[in-house]
This record gives C-alpha cells, structure tokens and sequence, in this order.
C-alpha cells in the first residue's frame, strides 16, 4: 500500500488508508469541486509516510504551490528539497493563454521515463494537458497503454479530470480501467457548500472504504472530516 493516512484527520480512514500499489485512481468533478485539494491532501499524506510523489500540475506555479500547502498546514518544503517530491507546473504564470494549444498529453508520453519513477505520479487536471480540437487516436491509446506498463512496476498514479471538459474519447476508458474512480461535487448545506466524495469503486483497501465523504476545507489546518457524513 501507499499510505496517505495521518492522524490529524479521518481522511485515511475513510478511504481505506492509502492506495494500493500498481494501481490508477481517477477524480472526477467540476472545477471548484474539491479535486485539487484533495490531491494536495493525498500528497503530503503519502510524503509523510515515506512515499515519493511526482506532481504534474496545470493550475499552479511552484511558488502558488508551497504557498497554497502551508496555508493548509500541509508544508512540503523539506520534501521538495530532498527530492521525495517532484513539482512539475505546466504552464509558467505568464503563459496561460496557451492553454490547451498543444497537446501536451503527448508530452508527458513521450517523457515518461523521467515524470513515472517516483511511487505515486499526480496528474491535476488531466483537462488541460489536451488540445481544444481533441486528443488524437494515438496519444489516447499511448497514454492508456503507458498507464499499464507503470502501474505494471507497482507504481501507482492519480488523475484529475473535469468530465464537461475532457475528451470523451480518452475519460470513458479511463473509467473503465480505474482501480479506485471517485466523482466530487460541492454541495450546498444550509449556508455553507461542502465537497462530497462519491466512492464509486475503491479496489484492495486496507479498511473499510466509505462510500460518501463529506469534508470542509479550513485555513492552518486542511481537510476537516464531516462526522455525520458516515457510510459504508
């Protein structure tokens, strides 16, 4: 297992303490859903328990990164420095209006070597890493077929991806070959919006996995569980 399970919240607990080895988690949801800061959650969760993370990310700059992270009291700075945590930003600050020009999915196929050696690779938004027109034939499949030969070596990776905005092509069979495949969505409660985990399938846990998760997010201190939101 890579193990993400910390003691300051029931995050662990609800999804069954980790991942197993070898495996490929899809999340799924609309921006403002929740998936980035659930990855950033799952990140310092596995550095802290001694795993090594490559994070590829198409929102953030580094700086915007460890920022956003300390806020959250999920401080990765020690881990960037001695290499157990790899940042990839995809787009420099300055650069956004290139977004989804080029199909930067072929890319990262074609660089696996170097952004697939670490246990766990994050991809947060698979979305954006493809062109406007559509990913082509051959870099779906290559992509697909490269997520096998990693998860082959026992790493594992998890990936991101806005289901209004990515091509169908390349999210249905990346639904159908997920290990674990998670949907999320920000609900309204009363006054307040929660983000909810629904647990489609979460394959080899360790413990008993969840089937909804309720969490808020809170300053200094990161995902905060909501207790009455238990079910198995």
């Amino acid at each position: 297992m890579f193990y993400f399970d910390i003691p300051r919240d029931e995050l662990g607990r609800r999804l069954g303490k980790g991942v197993a080895e070898g495996t490929v988690t899809l999340i799924e949801g609309d921006d403002g859903s929740g998936k980035t800061v659930l990855t950033q959650r799952f990140t310092y969760g596995f550095l802290r328990n001694g795993h090594s993370v490559t994070y590829i990310s198409t929102e953030l700059s580094t700086r915007d990164f460890v920022k956003q992270m300390m806020s959250l009291r999920y401080d990765v700075t020690e881990y960037l420095l001695n290499g157990k945590l790899l940042f990839l930003p995809v787009y420099p600050p300055t650069a956004r209006h290139l977004k989804r020009k080029k199909d930067l999915l072929r890319r990262v196929v074609d660089h696996a070597d170097q952004l697939f050696k670490r246990d766990i690779t994050i991809i947060d938004t698979l979305t954006l890493l493809l062109p406007e027109g559509g990913v082509s034939d051959k870099t779906a499949f290559d992509f697909l077929t490269l997520l096998k030969k990693v998860t082959l070596k026992g790493k594992s990776v998890i990936i991101t991806a806005d289901p209004g905005a990515t091509d169908e092509k390349l999210l249905e069979p990346l639904r159908e070959i997920a290990d674990n495949y998670l949907i999320m969505k920000a609900e309204v409660s009363g006054e307040d919006i929660k983000n909810v985990i629904y647990v489609q399938r979460w394959k080899r846990a360790e413990t008993e996995v969840s089937k909804i998760v309720k969490f808020r997010v809170e300053p200094n201190f990161g995902i905060v569980i909501d207790i009455s939101s238990f079910a198995i």
